[in-house]
């Protein structure tokens, strides 16, 4: 007979038959149909007794083969810096390269930021780059990475700066879980370096805890004055009008809206920010709770500091920088407990012109009285003659 070209049904595959033998009689009994621990009967002595089934070994999982390793791709090679032997690199950014180098004048070991051939071919960098220069070299204090010398050699712009031995605040802070008090002693050097820049018209404006460096003897160093504004008269301006600049998490609001315009106070909000995030681990984003009920018995002080320092309004945040450190010094148990100076009503430049105003009013009442006065006294007869008169009257009348 012709095959129809049908596919032929495959008979099924027999089971294992799985057998346990019966523990009355030791009869073999089939415990196919029955799961492990269920209860069969003996078909022999009609004995009921629990199924032991055999488990079953997973198949054993072939190991894949390892990936090839792929050599690592090569360094670029170091620069050629004249004055300088470039001796490794140690970090880099978004607009250039920090190398480690020896000057060749004195030997004296350095880091050396060098703006990268892209950037130093677009002017409006070149300048910011100079600024950054600008800015560290009226700056001298401990707190603060100090410049060592600034040049173009060949195609390379560079800043020069002193070589610190250090880790930035957010990794130290990562590794070493410091305590509150620890952390203030640190945060209240920030703030004095920060109101030592204040002082000489230097706004940073761009303050977080990857820009502060930790050394090994618990010293801070503030660096990165790339967006410093240099507020003195006859400075240049960092930026045009109605751009922002900076970190976004760590702006102030009127830096969002405006950076030109900027002043120490967007400094002290930045501080803030980086305060609450060291603190808590988290950035105070919108509503944020106080950081004494993320942390538990944190001193209630944090909450008003932060708080202060988060102000939208620039008028009630602190007055000064300095007036940050005296409170964190408090914080770390330095010095003796103080508040904050209270706010000010309203903005800082607002107030600033209504207070001038309120002397010159002042000024022009007292004058006003004076002259009054003056006016009255011309008016009025002089004393000597006023009693002579007196005296003619009272002899006549006797």
């Amino acid at each position: 007979m012709a095959d129809s070209g049908a596919p032929k049904s495959q008979p099924p595959l027999p089971k294992k038959r799985a057998i346990q033998r019966c523990p009355n009689c030791d009869i073999r009994c089939d415990v196919s149909l029955f799961v492990d621990g269920s209860l069969a009967r003996c078909g022999h002595c009609g004995v009921r007794f629990e199924v032991h089934r055999e488990k079953s070994t997973p198949p054993r999982a072939v190991p894949l083969p390892e990936p090839p390793k792929l050599p690592p791709p090569p360094e670029a090679p170091l620069p050629r810096l004249d004055g300088f032997i470039v001796l490794e690199r140690i970090g880099q950014g978004g607009m250039g390269e920090v190398f480690r180098c020896s000057r060749d004048s004195d030997g004296l070991l350095v880091a050396v930021k060098i703006l990268t051939p892209e950037m130093a071919a677009v002017p409006d960098y070149v300048r910011r780059f100079g600024r950054e220069a600008a800015a560290m070299a009226q700056l001298d204090h401990p707190g603060i990475v100090r410049l060592r010398g600034r040049g173009k050699a060949g195609q390379h712009v560079y800043i020069a700066m002193e070589l610190i031995d250090g880790e930035s605040l957010r990794l130290w802070a990562h590794k070493n879980r410091p305590g509150a008090r620890q952390l203030a002693m640190l945060l209240a050097q920030v703030a004095h370096a920060l109101a030592y820049a204040h002082a000489r018209a230097v706004v940073h404006r761009d303050l977080k805890p990857d820009n502060v460096l930790v050394t090994k003897d618990l010293r801070t160093k503030v660096l990165d004055f790339g967006l410093a504004g240099l507020h003195a008269e006859g400075a240049q301006c960092l930026t045009q009008s109605n751009v922002a600049m900076g970190t976004a998490n760590y702006m102030a609001p009127e830096q969002r809206k405006d950076a030109k315009r900027a002043d120490h106070k967007a400094d002290i909000y930045s501080f803030g920010v980086m305060t609450y995030e060291l603190l808590t681990g988290e950035l105070p984003v919108g509503k944020f709770a106080p950081p004494s009920k993320l942390v538990a018995g944190l001193d209630p002080r944090w909450d008003a500091l932060i708080e202060r320092c988060l102000e939208p309004n620039p008028g009630s945040r602190p007055h000064s920088a300095l007036e940050l450190a005296h409170a964190l010094e408090a914080l770390a148990g330095m010095t003796k407990a103080m508040q904050l100076a209270p706010r000010t009503r309203k903005n800082t430049r607002k107030s600033g012109v209504w207070s001038w105003l309120g002397i010159g009013t002042a000024v022009a009442v007292m004058l006003g009285v004076a002259g009054l006065r003056v006016s009255q006294e011309h008016k009025s007869p002089k004393p000597s003659l006023a009693r002579a008169l007196a005296k003619k009257s009272a002899q006549r009348l006797r």
